[in-house]
């Protein structure tokens, strides 16, 4: 009687079984146009690694790019990151900026973002703070930016304890396959000493 208490209560109170996680990394790049006080071209690249759920899916962006004005000849490079939960929901992030007109005129600083992703468009609404030389002119302070992400690379891999898990069966698989092998290996030895040892 107390064991099958003692059954039901750990069967009532045991922890769900874990459930798998599985992540996507990609890489590529982008293209885009960013609009101000001044129009740049943007090119660059991009890495994404994303948790693929139902409910609570996210995915943290990573940004290297360069733009270039050709009104006032004038380049920017940029790096940063954004991250975005759920499935409709905004991306927030941030960049770390520099401008230079290439006649010894520059300008840097660092940009918050928030913004809009959907199917490889990435809409951007960012302010840049910046420090520098304040006569450099083609440096956008307030802006929005329309950016579209080419994947080259893409992968997909399970959590760790599933990872782990699965190699686990893979080894038992390949044991038990190396076993059989032997077995047979075994047997056809004994058959064949069988036929060649001379009868008593």
């Amino acid at each position: 009687m107390v064991l099958t208490e003692s059954h039901s209560y750990n069967a009532e109170f045991s922890p769900p079984p874990s459930k798998k996680k599985l992540f996507q990394n990609n890489r590529g790049a982008i293209v885009g146009l960013q609009r101000g006080a001044v129009t740049a071209i943007e090119i660059g690249a991009e890495g994404h690694w994303r948790k693929l759920s139902l409910s609570n899916s996210r995915i943290i962006g990573a940004t290297a790019n360069l733009g270039y004005n050709f009104g006032k000849h004038v380049i920017g490079y940029q790096a940063g990151m954004w991250v975005k939960h759920g499935r409709v929901n905004l991306t927030y992030g941030g960049n770390l900026i520099y401008f230079s007109n290439f006649k010894g005129l520059s300008r840097y600083g660092a940009a918050p973002t928030v913004g809009f992703r959907l199917a490889g468009f990435h809409l951007i609404n960012g302010y840049n703070f910046l420090a520098g030389d304040k006569e450099l002119e083609g440096a956008n302070t307030l802006y929005i930016t329309l950016r579209y992400y080419f994947p080259v690379e893409n992968k997909f891999t399970w959590d760790r304890k599933t990872m782990k898990k699965k190699k686990e069966r893979r080894r038992e698989k390949e044991k038990r396959k190396k076993d059989r092998q032997e077995e047979k290996e075994n047997g056809e030895k004994k058959s064949l000493w069988e036929r060649v040892r001379p009868s008593a």
